[in-house]
């Protein structure tokens, strides 16, 4: 049955995070290589604080440069 026909319309899910779209501007993704097992460490940590691996790296690289003054 092809798409056309189907009766019905998608519906957005209310609960969704916000579209890509208006975040894109904000944020740019990079890729880092780092040791297996501080990887890991470090998915606990940010698990532990009820955060996503890339927002608990963002923090802790803000505040390093908060230290150094950068």
């Amino acid at each position: 049955m092809n798409r056309s026909s189907f009766p019905f319309q998608k519906r957005e899910n209310p609960l969704a995070p916000a579209t890509k779209q208006t975040r894109a501007s904000e944020k740019e993704k990079y890729t880092a290589v780092m040791e297996k097992e501080l990887r890991v460490r470090v998915k606990i940590a940010a698990a532990k604080k009820s955060l996503q691996f890339s927002q608990y790296i963002e923090e802790a690289v803000l505040e390093k440069l908060e230290r150094e003054g950068l």
